[in-house]
């Protein structure tokens, strides 16, 4: 559904890590990027010109939330420790700032980019993953998958349909429904 390009763009440093074959694992930036991105989604959504935005945003944002809450398990086992959630959530706010000054199609491009980096690391992560974490990196995998799609159906102007692949990761429909 989505160009291919997408899959192919990583930064520097993960390319080296591919390169060499090793082995990824989540680290404080797994959890920093939901923290991060709960707060920017949950601030674009209660500033989103349209009730159709707000409540795509939103349910962004609650996918951020329930990604980062599945996470904790993980992260604590691994004993990764020293996330300051004050400076992501501020992180967050800038995002939003940041993106709120752009057009939608563009900050729908700049999405598409973005997530594509994710999408490719949380999939090497996940056929990387040791059996206990399997589930965990999938869900990860599958997270961003469906943010990728979601902002493709955006671009491809296919608006009433972008939503679902956010939603159906949901564990509740019932709190992104109401706009």
């Amino acid at each position: 559904m989505w160009p291919s390009r997408h899959f192919a763009v990583f930064p520097a440093q993960w390319r080296i890590e591919l390169e060499q074959n090793r082995i990824y694992c989540p680290d404080q930036g797994s959890l920093r990027s939901e923290l991060y991105g709960e707060t920017w989604f949950a601030i674009m959504a209660r500033d989103a010109i349209t009730p159709d935005r707000r409540r795509k945003l939103a349910a962004i944002a609650q996918l951020e939330y329930q990604t980062r809450i599945r996470m904790t398990p993980l992260i604590t086992r691994l004993g990764i420790t020293g996330i300051d959630e004050a400076a992501q959530r501020e992180k967050g706010m800038r995002l939003a700032r940041q993106h709120a000054r752009q057009s939608w199609p563009a900050f729908i491009g700049w999405f598409i980019d973005e997530i594509g980096r994710f999408v490719t690391l949380y999939d090497e992560m996940e056929r990387n993953s040791t059996e206990e974490d399997a589930a965990i990196l999938a869900e990860l995998a599958r997270h961003e998958r469906a943010l990728l799609e979601f902002a493709c159906l955006e671009a491809e102007s296919l608006p009433d349909r972008s939503l679902e692949p956010v939603l159906a990761l949901l564990d509740t429909q019932n709190a992104v429904n109401t706009g």
